[in-house]
């Protein structure tokens, strides 16, 4: 625990970063945001082979993409898998681009997509080639003159491959190519079949809304009834005569969600049934869904609430009728607040248990249950589990991140079964992230500090390493030759007694008997970090650009941000916004009393929910803050989706208080310093309705602002010269106004 009052403390970590006076590059947005001079190395397209001894990588050979087979114990390359020259589909002259793949079951064959194209944030569309390895032949999928795949996967056999075209399901039987059309029924903005929703895509994380049986007999899927559902509509330009529309489905707080159910299609008999939901209730959520290692399909329900969770069970007959299914329920979760949805759903093989994570504890820790029974913890303790990695059922051990250390770091740990044998296996310090190979002999983990460069390395299953995979010198060097600015750690506490972590850059040659600019930055939302010990890419060398032309840059994490506890978390239960921005003024109010700090001239930036954060606090602190950016803000809850807000908030019908006291549009007549409102005008996620009704409040109070907006940009706001223009311009407003 932190003490209630310390001095600020220093607690940085891995300083190599150089920032000394001898000669170095000048830093500039081209460098950062158009040039490839920051880009960091990683490990493309891991995959481990079944064996548990050897991993496939995405790699390139004279400018062409090859997937190369490497060894666990030694790091080094054994063969290559396929060389992209060698992928030409009977008939044709070029080889098909490599821009992912998947072993079938037996290995014997490969999925290769190509010709990607994006619908969502994660969901996108493809054309999907199965090579075989043994004829060195490569086959369709399915008819390429017809629409695109999406979600295709292989059988667990390799015998068959499912996929979705316009919202139905399809099998395919690779040994004839003979394709079986599973639902007839999908149609754009109606139903979906075996594929999730926007809003289940964005905010429960599921995209694949179907999964194979072990023995590949049997599909489960997700049928979406959105007719419904409320249509938005985004306008598109594309230096077209006229505009094109795009309509999709887009559930609001308080609005109609789709209708969703559960069906099992047996392949052998070509029948399909519905699966009992275990309740009459309609306006629910299925979040997850599969099958046991025993064969039985297992699925996560909601309430729209998302303040009960259910799992249940429905054992189904190896083949043939399924006229009388029962659904089973293993596990019940309440919660006076909400439940968050993760993949930290385990089932054990020999089918007597499982393993998940929760929260009734103060702290998020893992779990073993029994079927029907209560869980045990197996982890305790005043530290929070990020999440399950996997299960090792030979060496009876879960494997699981966490923050144990520090709020700012992210190791990797196992634990035994009986909760005894906690071991961390990443290195000491710093944000981990592991991916372990079959059988969990070994893992590679990437590791970076908030001043180092992301580090690739192997390791056996114990923690011991075998090899530095990629060491990113050349990023490190770029890094020092340009004079990157190294972040400092602190902490403090607020005048209501709440303990804050946060970073902070600092000019080079700072000088305590100088004032100095402060440049705030924030994400702020529920559960998220941006205080952590990692390498923050090409927002670290923004940050070191602002640092270099005089100002410091800070960041804290509020209240409602995670890797603090249960109650740190829910305190912004029904008050989205409320206790954020009082932690965020409180701390700009501390950081003001520093003295090297210019109290009048404090700014504050965010993206998203940081918008959202940044435009409450040049209103509700008007008196703190000078200046603000607020990128694809929300500006009012009820225009934001039923899933996420929901969740937090609660229905609007029940909370209009919770909706309105935190919308920044109720709050622009404060607004007294200088303030940029920006959007990209197809967001999909956070609508430009947002922004637009934001302006209108505005106008309406006759403040002054700056707006800028981006035609044909989503909410990430990227593509061809996007970036640099964006971080151009916010810098340029910055050293006019802040």
């Amino acid at each position: 625990m932190i003490p209630m009052r310390r001095p600020l403390s220093i607690l940085a970590t891995g300083l190599f970063l150089v920032t000394t006076a001898t000669a170095q590059k000048e830093l500039t947005n081209r460098d950062i945001w158009g040039s490839q001079t920051f880009s960091a190395e990683y490990v493309s397209g891991l995959e481990s082979m079944n064996d548990g001894l050897h991993y496939t990588v995405l790699d390139e050979a004279d400018g062409v993409p090859v997937i190369d087979q490497y060894a666990y114990k030694t790091g080094q390359k054994v063969t290559t898998v396929v060389h992209g020259s060698a992928l030409v589909p009977a008939g044709g002259k070029e080889p098909i681009a490599i821009e992912g793949y998947s072993f079938s079951g037996d290995e014997k064959k490969l999925m290769i997509e190509t010709d990607g194209e994006p619908i969502y944030r994660w969901s996108s569309m493809a054309y999907n080639y199965i090579y075989d390895r043994t004829s060195k032949t490569v086959v369709p999928v399915s008819d390429i003159t017809k629409a695109k795949q999406r979600l295709a996967t292989f059988s667990p056999d390799g015998s068959k491959a499912a996929f979705v075209r316009d919202n139905d399901l399809y099998v395919v039987e690779l040994a004839t190519m003979k394709e079986t059309r599973v639902t007839t029924d999908g149609e754009w903005n109606k139903v979906l079949n075996g594929a999730t929703d926007w809003v289940y895509e964005e905010e429960f994380s599921l995209v694949q809304g179907y999964a194979w049986s072990p023995n590949g007999s049997k599909l489960l899927f997700l049928r979406s009834d959105e007719s419904a559902v409320k249509e938005f509509d985004l306008t598109y330009y594309k230096g077209q005569l006229y505009p094109s529309e795009y309509r999709f489905k887009y559930p609001k707080v308080g609005e109609v969600n789709s209708t969703v159910s559960l069906h099992v299609f047996d392949i052998p008999s070509g029948t399909t049934a519905t699966l009992p939901l275990g309740t009459d209730e309609q306006d629910i959520y299925i979040a997850r869904l599969g099958f046991t290692p025993g064969g039985a399909a297992w699925f996560m329900r909601l309430n729209r609430l998302q303040n009960e969770k259910v799992i249940m069970t429905v054992d189904l007959p190896p083949a043939g009728a399924m006229a009388k299914l029962t659904a089973k329920e293993i596990y019940r979760e309440t919660s006076k607040t909400y439940i968050e949805v993760t993949d930290d759903l385990h089932f054990l093989s020999d089918g007597k248990g499982y393993v998940l994570t929760h929260e009734q504890s103060g702290w998020n820790h893992i779990y073993l249950g029994p079927n029907g029974g209560s869980p045990r913890a197996i982890t305790t303790g005043e530290w929070d589990v990020v999440s399950v990695i996997g299960i090792d059922e030979k060496g009876k051990r879960v494997i699981f991140s966490a923050a144990k250390t520090a709020p700012e770091n992210q190791e990797i740990w196992s634990v035994g079964f009986d909760g005894k044998g906690l071991k961390q296996l990443s290195p000491t310090g710093g944000y981990n992230d592991a991916e372990f190979s079959e059988g969990f002999q070994y893992f590679i983990n990437t590791r970076s500090t908030a001043n180092g460069v992301p580090v690739v390395t192997l390791h056996d299953g114990k923690g011991k390493l075998v090899k530095e995979l990629k060491d990113n010198a050349r990023l490190k060097q770029a890094l020092s030759d340009y004079g990157a600015v190294n972040k400092e750690f602190f902490q403090f506490t607020t005048p209501g007694g709440v303990a804050l972590r946060g970073w902070m850059m600092k000019p080079p040659a700072f000088d305590e008997a100088k004032r100095y600019p402060v440049f705030m930055t924030q994400y702020s939302g529920p559960n998220s970090n941006e205080v952590l010990d990692q390498y923050a890419g090409r927002d670290h060398l923004w940050h070191s650009l602002l640092a270099k032309r005089g100002y410091v840059v800070v960041c804290v994490d509020p209240r409602g941000t995670g890797h603090r506890g249960h109650n740190f978390r829910h305190v912004t239960y029904g008050e989205l916004g409320k206790y954020e921005t009082e932690d965020q003024i409180a701390a700009a109010k501390w950081i003001g009393q520093q003295p090297w700090a210019d109290k009048d001239r404090i700014g504050i930036q965010g993206w998203s929910y940081g918008g959202y954060m940044s435009s409450l606090c040049i209103t509700k602190g008007a008196d703190v803050f000078k200046a603000a950016i607020a990128v694809a803000p929300v500006s009012n809850w009820r225009y934001y989706d039923s899933i996420y807000t929901e969740r937090y908030l609660g229905l609007p019908k029940d909370n209009a208080k919770g909706y309105d006291d935190n919308s920044p549009i109720f709050h622009v007549d404060k607004l007294k310093g200088n303030y940029l409102l920006i959007h990209g005008l197809a967001d999909d996620n956070v609508h430009y309705q947002n922004a637009a009704e934001l302006t209108n409040a505005l106008i309406k109070a006759n403040k002054p602002f700056d707006q800028f907006v981006y035609p044909d940009k989503n909410h990430g706001i990227y593509g061809g010269n996007t970036r640099l223009h964006l971080y151009e311009m916010m810098t340029k407003w910055l050293e006019e106004n802040l």
